[in-house]
């Protein structure tokens, strides 16, 4: 199970994200712009959302509940969301990278801010945002669910320093994930390396 930071990277990342769903002539700043402004489509709120300078900006303004929100809100929510991760993940390369490189690994947006989008913190919650990047991830063009985890994770018995890795079992697990990870993004890498840190053994065995 992974709890990665795309949740965080495809909604907030400055990136212009052209509409596939109601709005279909419309750009918008961040897909964050888009899902905020859809709770009020159809009304002057919309405009205003898409102009908004940030996005956190954006979705401070499509909180607020002085403002009209959609009476179907409840029902479409998750579809329009999967729209802007489906027009975010198609239109940027370095997102759908990341996306892929995750393999066959259960997504999950680890918050305590939200049970709906996210796990709630403690897996209590419903992980739609995850759910929609695993869906999403998977109907993509070249998706393998090949994924290999750090080798110190695999194997935790065995020192960096041990025979093992320099024949049987450990140097074949080895290779196998060089391999792997040469066909991975720059993007891609970065995001794996961030989220799989060393334990110290082997960080002293890197420097």
């Amino acid at each position: 199970m992974l709890k990665p930071r795309l949740g965080a990277y495809w909604q907030y990342c400055d990136s212009r994200v052209y509409s596939t769903g109601a709005a279909r002539q419309s750009s918008w700043p961040t897909a964050e712009h888009y899902f905020q402004a859809m709770k009020f489509a159809g009304t002057e709120h919309e405009e205003f959302i898409r102009l908004a300078p940030t996005a956190m900006e954006a979705a401070k303004m499509g909180r607020d509940r002085t403002r009209p929100l959609r009476r179907d809100w409840e029902d479409c929510k998750v579809n329009i969301m999967k729209e802007a991760v489906r027009a975010k993940v198609q239109q940027q390369q370095e997102v759908k990278q990341i996306l892929m490189s995750t393999g066959n690994c259960i997504l999950v947006e680890h918050t305590s801010n939200n049970s709906f989008w996210g796990d709630n913190g403690d897996g209590t919650g419903r992980n739609m945002l995850g759910q929609i990047l695993m869906v999403v991830r998977n109907e993509q063009e070249g998706y393998s669910p090949e994924f290999f985890l750090p080798q110190w994770l695999v194997y935790p018995e065995h020192h960096p320093y041990n025979m093992f890795w320099r024949m049987g079992t450990g140097e074949t697990y080895l290779m196998y994930l060089w391999e792997w990870r040469k066909g991975l993004s720059k993007e891609a890498l970065q995001e794996y390396d961030a989220y799989f840190v060393p334990p110290a053994d082997w960080k002293r065995d890197e420097e």
